[in-house]
């Protein structure tokens, strides 16, 4: 008798705990799209046409994801801008003729499956072009400082700790037809790069910039691509670091904010604002940056303790870093409750390690997952 009520009470703890654990996306298909967990990590992969992958998000990632409505409220309220929304909504609308067309089709059918209004993914899309609110730190090691022997390129995602965000938190697999395909860390409804790699290994990810910190003085091109539209056209068609060079500078950008980008020879800081394109290379091996920019051409401020700390790995001396170690020093430059995602990505094995969650997501264990056997799979 003993036994079994020790067996009730532990029944009901586990079920009180259950209740207490934050609501996810359920495992579902829906026609070619299927969301499935890896290691806890929830793992989209959609796949086909830009209307059939906009049906698939919109139902799998949208219509499924717990509470949308809360979260954009909360996001408002936490961003200070509940009464500027309307107006922030006007000026999301105002960007989409600057979509590229197929990731509008995909929207407007991923509002459709979801039973959502269209201005609410317009306004999840273009939320890097209208608002500030992220504070990232990246870090490339090349292969002649990499304990592997390869480009290790880590990444802390800064953002708000809007109350459901985690909850929110996927990886997105795209294949869609014509184009390569690729993985974006992301938070739904947001169809758009804000960090990822493609099956050629080339990653990116966004460190945000006012537009008033830039000493070319631009204007905020409302004919534009959008920056996180910007971000994942560069995975969906090119494949070096040269690529992408070439084909952002022939593309036109809506503001400002820096692109790290890696692929598997070595990677690079790409500074960008409407009018110009500077790049910054490694220092003996260490390629760094966070949110503002350093060429002459562009620089107006360079004050930034997260980037003199990483700096630090820049001495002609340094130590050679392998995938722990960048961790541990992404540690050094987390922000508390804002670093809600932390990663590490091997281009040359097309290889995600991934910690996300309550900040500091430095403090969380990474999961690894192998990119490329999914971008393989038929």
């Amino acid at each position: 008798m003993k036994r079994f009520a020790l067996a009730l009470a532990a029944l009901a703890l586990a079920q009180v705990a259950r209740a207490d654990e934050p609501k996810s996306f359920p495992a579902a298909k829906h026609g070619a799209g299927e969301l499935k967990y890896v290691d806890k990590v929830p793992v989209l992969v959609v796949k086909g046409k830009p209307a059939e992958m906009g049906e698939q998000f919109g139902k799998l990632a949208i219509e499924n994801g717990p509470d949308l409505d809360g979260l954009h409220k909360q996001f408002l309220k936490d961003a200070g801008q509940e009464k500027r929304y309307p107006i922030l909504s006007a000026m999301s609308a105002a960007l989409k003729p600057g979509f590229p067309p197929h990731i509008a089709t995909e929207v407007e059918a991923a509002a459709k499956a979801s039973n959502r209004e269209q201005s609410l993914l317009l306004f999840a899309n273009t939320v890097a072009d209208l608002t500030s609110g992220m504070g990232c730190s990246t870090v490339i090691v090349e292969k002649e400082r990499s304990k592997t022997g390869s480009p290790i390129f880590g990444r802390n995602f800064d953002w708000l700790p809007t109350r459901g965000i985690t909850e929110h938190t996927l990886v997105v697999v795209y294949k869609g037809e014509g184009k390569r395909a690729f993985a974006a860390v992301t938070v739904s409804p947001i169809a758009g790069v804000i960090s990822g790699m493609n099956d050629a290994g080339l990653c990116v990810t966004i460190n945000e910039i006012s537009i008033k910190k830039s000493k070319d003085k631009p204007e905020f091109n409302w004919k534009g691509t959008p920056l996180l539209l910007a971000f994942r056209r560069v995975l969906e068609e090119c494949g070096t670091v040269a690529e992408a060079e070439k084909f952002l500078r022939d593309l036109p950008r809506t503001s400002t904010c820096c692109m790290t980008i890696c692929d598997k020879t070595g990677g690079a800081v790409f500074e960008l604002t409407p009018k110009d394109l500077e790049v910054r290379r490694h220092v003996n091996g260490v390629c760094c940056c966070t949110n503002h920019f350093r060429t002459d051409k562009l620089c107006v401020d360079n004050k930034c303790v997260r980037y003199d700390r990483l700096s630090l790995l820049q001495t002609e001396s340094g130590p050679k870093l392998g995938v722990k170690e960048v961790f541990a020093e992404l540690d050094k430059v987390q922000q508390g409750k804002n670093t809600l995602q932390c990663m590490v990505f091997e281009p040359g094995e097309r290889v995600l390690h991934l910690a996300y969650g309550t900040g500091p997501a430095t403090k969380l264990p990474p999961v690894k997952l192998e990119l490329g056997k999914l971008f393989d799979e038929k």
